[in-house]
């Protein structure tokens, strides 16, 4: 039986509806302003996703927050600002996609099945997870080639925070990709930490998400 492809994947605006799904009383908003710097009210943090009731801030990192170093720098700050004024900061990197196992690290107490049965409908129209778009990199020119040293670093610290399962379908997202493209220099370049993740073995079960092909 053939099944339809996602009709979306996670974004910053699907972002803000999810967690307004899993946290239905956080009464979120988007684009709020933070004035950093009292004497300076030209200075100020805009987030993606703000709840005071929970006192959390979630943004959404794009691959720019890879391969700009002024921007890692400033992201850096973003953290700690927020950190030291007792909020929960949370990021959503772009090449993850909302499986099961992230949903469950992310949403914990609020997590439930009905509520990701809607939240994958929402994003990918899908009405199983194994139909949702799988983590990592399709098609994109968005690889971790064109990371800087501090986004490799960064990359590899959130793929060792996140459930593991996530590691493992983004190198999958990976060999596909270099066996598309036929040149594993141009999607990971020559940093051995992705030649190793690569050189893992995982199971099956784990990768059975819907990869996008750009040749078909």
């Amino acid at each position: 039986m053939s099944v339809a492809p996602p009709t979306g994947e996670m974004t910053e605006k699907n972002l803000l509806k999810v967690v307004s799904l899993f946290f239905e009383d956080g009464n979120w908003s988007t684009q709020k302003r933070f004035n950093y710097d009292p004497n300076n009210k030209r200075k100020f943090y805009q987030v993606d996703c703000y709840s005071e009731k929970y006192r959390i801030v979630w943004e959404y990192e794009g691959p720019d927050h890879y391969n700009n170093v002024w921007k890692i720098k400033r992201d850096r700050e973003r953290k700690l600002y927020f950190l030291d004024q007792n909020y929960i900061f949370l990021r959503w990197p772009y090449y993850c996609q909302l499986t099961k196992d992230m949903a469950r690290y992310f949403f914990k107490d609020h997590y439930t099945e009905h509520r990701y049965s809607k939240a994958i409908e929402l994003v990918y129209g899908a009405e199983r997870e194994e139909h949702i778009l799988a983590p990592g990199f399709h098609g994109t020119k968005n690889i971790p080639a064109n990371f800087i040293t501090a986004g490799t670093r960064r990359f590899f610290s959130e793929l060792n925070s996140f459930p593991i399962s996530l590691k493992y379908q983004v190198a999958e997202s990976l060999h596909r990709y270099i066996k598309i493209i036929g040149d594993q220099y141009m999607i990971i370049g020559e940093d051995q930490a992705y030649k190793d993740l690569l050189s893992e073995t995982y199971p099956r079960k784990i990768i059975n998400y819907f990869y996008y092909n750009p040749e078909n």
